[in-house]
């Protein structure tokens, strides 16, 4: 079973190698949708140190993957047809462990963060991914997931947009 916690200090480490092996394997499948310039290592510090960022645990304590929750929209998403506009629930810089993955990781995180965003009295979850990422699009779309439209992100090496999806809570 996977249990789902707030990241520590300590948890930095494992964390980071984690990012760097889901970013080498989501080059492999075509996604460059990450690279050197994000996410960071400092991306993930900030995230801890705000108490933003949770990690995914198997029984061992094993650290399985990880995701950034809060309140913050890309300043990009202004101008999209959202069905309710204001404050979200917002997903970043999601990874899983290679290894782990198809192990019901991710659902476990959107599950968690829906939770989170009704305890909070968020009538509503944003998020984005690249138009590359298929796996990540098709996970948000078995969540309950529309999408509203697409940005783009001023990032090297990523020409395609980044579709954006919305659920309703």
């Amino acid at each position: 079973m996977t249990a789902i916690r707030l990241a520590r200090p300590e948890d930095m480490d494992a964390v980071w190698a984690l990012v760097q092996r889901a970013v080498a394997h989501m080059r492999s499948l075509g996604n460059p949708q990450w690279g050197e310039d994000y996410p960071t290592r400092a991306h993930y510090a900030a995230d801890q140190a705000r108490g933003e960022l949770y990690v995914a645990v198997d029984e061992a304590g094993t650290i399985l993957g990880a995701v950034c929750l809060n309140q913050e929209q890309a300043p990009e998403y202004a101008p999209l047809p959202w069905a309710v506009p204001g404050p979200a629930m917002v997903l970043h810089r999601l990874a899983v462990d290679p290894a782990a993955q198809r192990r019901g990781v991710g659902r476990s995180f959107f599950q968690f963060a829906e939770a989170m965003a009704r305890r909070l009295g968020l009538p509503v979850f944003h998020l984005d991914t690249y138009a590359r990422n298929d796996r990540m699009q098709a996970l948000i779309r078995s969540q309950g997931f529309t999408q509203v439209g697409q940005v783009h992100f001023d990032r090297e090496g990523r020409p395609d947009g980044f579709p954006c999806f919305e659920k309703v809570l």
